[in-house]
């Protein structure tokens, strides 16, 4: 057993038994983590990576990379021990919820790294979650389309012959009684004269 307790401070660097600066810990009791880290309940504080690798872990709350990971013993998801010290504060009397799940009283233990079987099935499931948001949302997008043509036919079509039926009794309506009576007077007039001019000629001719 103390052999075993002595490999684990050998493999673990001391300076990753403590905060690399990704948050202000000021609530932190530095050697109760320190503890925790070289017992192997808490994953060390590397330094997070911007930049994707094989052999790397991505924290789902800063997005860095890390050799290793806590998880989330409701829900498994992987969390460097900076996110987790960020999200459950020492000195808090509510109890913490799973940031993923919501799952209250949230917890965490250190496995180690990934194998490379794990990260196989871990991708599988993402890929189907993947899969299955896509289905969704294409199915959505071909309810929408269905809607959308529905209305189309339940609506009336511009130029159809009932819009312009309508649009021509519209228009005559327009036109008010006195008007036309003018344009009834005015054709009236207009046929008076050309009687007399007709006249006019009849009576030159005798």
């Amino acid at each position: 057993m103390g052999n075993k307790f002595a490999r684990r401070r050998a493999q673990i660097d001391d300076r990753y038994t403590r905060p690399q600066g990704l948050y202000q810990h000021k609530d932190v009791d530095h050697k109760k983590l320190r503890r925790l880290i070289i017992d192997a309940k808490l994953a060390p504080c590397y330094p997070g990576a911007e930049d994707a690798a094989i052999d790397l872990d991505e924290c789902p709350i800063c997005f860095l990379h890390y050799p290793s990971l806590n998880r989330s013993k409701c829900c498994t998801k992987g969390i460097c021990t900076e996110c987790f010290l960020q999200v459950k504060s020492p000195n808090s009397t509510r109890p913490t919820q799973c940031p993923f799940c919501k799952t209250p009283n949230y917890a965490v233990e250190y496995l180690g790294a990934k194998t490379l079987e794990e990260k196989g099935v871990e991708q599988a499931e993402e890929q189907k979650v993947i899969e299955a948001k896509i289905r969704i949302r294409r199915q959505q997008e071909i309810q929408d389309e269905e809607a959308r043509l529905q209305r189309q036919e339940q609506a009336p079509r511009e130029g159809s012959p009932i819009v312009a039926v309508a649009a021509g009794e519209a228009e005559q309506e327009t036109t008010t009684p006195e008007e036309r009576d003018e344009d009834f007077d005015l054709d009236l007039e207009d046929i008076m004269v050309m009687e007399a001019i007709w006249l006019s000629i009849q009576v030159a001719r005798l």
